[in-house]
């Protein structure tokens, strides 16, 4: 009779031995197949999430790195400026999709009302000099915030490169901001730039210089960034004070920031003579640039790195959106490293407990294959038969498991994550501000039964249940049929 036939009757005729093969490759199916899921879920939330944060990189002061030096040269270090040059030539790397550097200030109005979040308009107080609107000066005219979908333009036009390079007078302001006060494409506004000096002596703020800078709005956005640290204050308005930031933000050209920093920085000079003649003697400037690259792709980020960094000023490092990731990954990393620990023990044991049973199962039928042998029939095909046999019931086993266990792993992991989440992990993401928060991983991480996970879970599976029954197998081949027949 053919082996493989022999095998399939094998199957049916020790319908007991069969079915207690068949439970352990169940169970021990469930535990892979639910680690399995896990991984893939896991997996997804994080190509999800840093797919929404982006392939955005910044250039900051390594500061880890500034804690590592002795107390002298912590005190002799005087962090060097990030040039134009540099930007450029870090921007020019094969890595980056577009680039942009930033200037930032912030201004007050008498006339034009800033955005303090939804129920707060009437009932919020303000104290001191107004600096609220925060203007972003920018030297990519197509804003990288509109390219990235941090926002998006819904009224009027960008910057042109021509308004960049001279330093136009105008600006790009959020639709709350609009609404509040009014304002519309070709309208103008007026910001004041008031430059205080607090007298130590006298112990009074005094206002030294002010004056107006005027706008035109030519474009109007809406945020676009998820919103979801929101807390209630105590009179039941909502403040997202990220949202109130953004909202009163206002885009205008580098030229325009650097104007109005100058404007402070020669106020100064008036009153500090002597912070005047330390500014000589250093060269300093009130223009601090941020840089923000965009590359192609997540994958680029350690390349460009390692790229960069030798071009950047000592103690600079490289920032990315996908270090965001983990700040808010949480209770998604810890679910990861379990369903690694889990798939590891399953595997282990998988080979174990299944190399054990086919033993004992061969023991058993150590007649049957020794008759076989005393025939002339070939270890081979005497292997074959076994290999069909154990197979066969694997692939039945390991079915039954796909779908239980992946059932198992969703609802298990739902549960531990609602655990976890109440752990509040918490992140502002002060340099991409995204605003995505530990509930929006949780929220991209879902236990599906795709493509991937099923030919993933067969070949692990059918490779483990392979394994474990090759070593068991080693004893037909030392089986001696004249002393087993006798």
């Amino acid at each position: 009779m053919n082996f493989v036939k022999r095998g399939l009757l094998g199957i049916t005729r020790k319908k007991g031995k069969s079915l207690i093969l068949l439970a352990v490759i169940f169970i021990l199916g469930n535990l892979i197949s639910g680690a399995i899921s896990i991984q893939q879920a896991t997996e997804n939330a994080e190509n999800n999430i840093k797919e929404r944060l982006g392939a955005k990189v910044m250039l900051e002061i390594d500061w880890e790195a500034y804690e590592e030096l002795s107390e002298e040269e912590r005190d002799n270090f005087v962090p060097e400026e990030l040039g134009i040059d540099v930007i450029e030539q870090v921007g020019a790397l094969s890595y980056v999709k577009y680039y942009d550097y930033n200037l930032e200030t912030y201004l007050g109005s008498d006339s034009l009302k800033s955005y303090q979040g939804e129920g707060m308009d009437e009932d919020f107080v303000h104290f001191g000099p107004s600096m609220d609107f925060r203007l972003r000066g920018i030297n990519y005219a197509p804003v990288v915030d509109f390219e990235e979908q941090k926002a998006k333009l819904v009224d009027g036009r960008t910057f042109t490169q021509d308004e960049v390079n001279n330093g136009s007078a105008v600006t790009i302001i959020s639709s709350k901001l609009a609404e509040m006060n009014n304002l519309h494409v070709g309208d103008t506004f007026a910001l004041k730039n008031d430059f205080y000096y607090y007298d130590y002596e006298n112990e009074e703020e005094e206002l030294i210089n002010s004056r107006d800078l005027v706008l035109e709005v030519i474009g109007i956005f809406e945020s676009q960034v998820v919103k979801e640290n929101i807390e209630e204050d105590f009179d039941g308005g909502y403040i997202d004070w990220m949202d109130i930031e953004y909202q009163n933000t206002l885009y205008v050209p580098n030229k325009i920031v650097s104007a109005e920093n100058a404007f402070q920085f020669e106020q100064m000079l008036t009153v500090e003579p002597e912070f005047a003649e330390m500014y000589e003697e250093e060269g300093g400037s009130f223009d601090y640039y941020i840089p923000t690259f965009v590359l192609n792709t997540h994958e680029d980020i350690e390349a460009f790195s390692e790229e960069a960094i030798p071009l950047l000023p000592q103690l600079y490092t490289v920032i990315s959106s996908g270090d965001h990731y983990h700040n808010i990954s949480g209770p998604i990393e810890s679910m990861s490293k379990l369903s690694n620990y889990v798939l590891i023990a399953a595997v282990f044991a998988t080979i174990l407990i299944i190399g054990l049973v086919v033993l004992l199962f061969l023991r058993d039928r150590k007649h049957e294959l020794g008759i076989y042998l005393s025939l002339g029939e070939r270890r081979g095909r005497v292997i074959g038969q076994i290999l069909i046999e154990v197979l066969v019931t694997a692939f039945v086993g390991i079915t039954l498991s796909l779908f239980s266990g992946n059932f198992l792993a969703s609802q298990l992991s739902d549960t531990m994550l609602k655990v976890d989440d109440n752990s509040a992990y918490e992140d502002y993401d002060y340099y991409f501000q995204s605003g995505l928060t530990t509930d929006d991983a949780i929220d991209s991480y879902e236990v599906t039964l795709d493509a991937n996970y099923v030919l993933i879970f067969y070949g692990v599976g059918m490779v483990t249940i392979l394994i474990s029954t090759l070593i068991p197998l080693v004893y037909i081949v030392r089986l001696n049929p004249k002393k087993i027949l006798m």
